[in-house]
């Protein structure tokens, strides 16, 4: 067994709600309504952190104008706040080029992300997912026991 799914729901304990944002295909506003739905929580009071798992093409950081902030590192890897919102992605390993990733390599990245982030307390962590129906789907539902899908 992998040890970085113990350490997931670890990190994931101190989240009240996971809503994953998805749909069949791209270009149909997941980002948008993410990204929307994580700044309207955070105005509301809430503790919100946005995770993009579209590793292909992550552009929830464009919606939101984030440039030029990182996530830390202190037994994990914490992330950035901006306007409100802790915010995770894989632009911070890939920069803004795509990751054209299959199969294994998606589920170790999934895991990877998973697993190294430091949230704390959210009340709801928002994660935008890539197109379709595939791996990345499959695994959050295996790996995020309390999530729910938008």
């Amino acid at each position: 067994m992998d040890p970085r799914l113990n350490i997931i729901d670890e990190r994931l304990k101190n989240i009240k709600k996971v809503i994953a944002v998805s749909g069949g295909k791209g270009g149909i506003g997941k980002s948008s309504v993410a990204s929307v739905l994580s700044l309207n929580l955070s105005k509301m009071g809430y503790r919100v952190g946005l995770l993009d798992m579209d590793f292909c093409g992550p552009s929830t950081h464009i919606i939101l104008g984030i440039k030029d902030i990182y996530p830390e590192e202190d037994k994990g890897v914490i992330p950035p706040q901006s306007h409100g919102i802790k915010f995770m992605s894989i632009i911070y390993y890939a920069g803004d080029n795509p990751s054209p990733l299959r199969g294994v390599d998606i589920s170790n990245a999934l895991i990877e992300l998973l697993a190294v982030t430091l949230w704390g307390e959210l009340d709801f962590l928002i994660i935008d997912m890539p197109p379709g129906i595939g791996d990345a789907i499959l695994d959050v539902i295996r790996l995020i026991k309390k999530i729910e899908f938008l």
